[in-house]
């Protein structure tokens, strides 16, 4: 997970100093939801599925979004060995309503979360926020260089990457795909 976090880090870091100028380098969140999504191998998967729903455009935009984005390991885990197109063609319209519980509709901080907090998502269901002692990494962490004292969960799902700040919104990475009720 370390490794994850630390690559992603990298990549956000890259493209953002590679692709703004000199006076853009001093706003670093100029960059969109559906930018750090494309550009991020870990979340190649998400990008695919995006983009077979027609939900890319939506983070292209200006907007006030919160994604927690599963990673690749994630989707694997509830695909079954299928693609996200067999996927799609095998669940019609089910993996849009996943993706859009993934989503909600404000920029919310971890630092906005509170324990046993609800949360309307796109999709139109609620996700549960957690909050817990950190069991993860309870010593320095030198990916967030600080100590996560405290470990966010959205429904069973841990968050690992958080705060991520784009143009249109906030991303938090996840461990899981977040599957809603129905």
């Amino acid at each position: 997970m370390k490794n994850l976090l630390r690559n992603f880090t990298l990549v956000v870091i890259s493209f953002l100093a590679f692709s703004c100028g000199e006076e853009e380098n001093k706003n670093l969140p100029s960059t969109s939801i559906a930018k750090i999504i494309e550009v991020t191998p870990e979340f190649s998967k998400l990008k695919e599925a995006l983009e077979i729903t027609g939900l890319t455009s939506t983070f292209e935009e200006s907007g006030d979004f919160t994604v927690f984005v599963p990673t690749n390991d994630a989707f694997a885990a509830v695909l079954g060995g299928l693609t996200v197109e067999e996927f799609n063609t095998a669940n019609p319209g089910v993996l849009e309503i996943v993706l859009k519980y993934h989503v909600l509709g404000a920029r919310v901080l971890s630092s906005d979360l509170s324990d046993g907090q609800e949360a309307a998502t796109l999709q139109g269901q609620n996700i549960t926020v957690t909050l817990s002692p950190n069991a993860f990494y309870p010593e320095y962490d030198t990916d967030l260089g600080d100590f996560e004292e405290t470990s966010v969960f959205i429904n069973s799902s841990r968050v690992y990457a958080r705060d991520v700040k784009c143009s249109n919104g906030i991303i938090h990475v996840i461990d899981a795909v977040l599957l809603p009720a129905s």
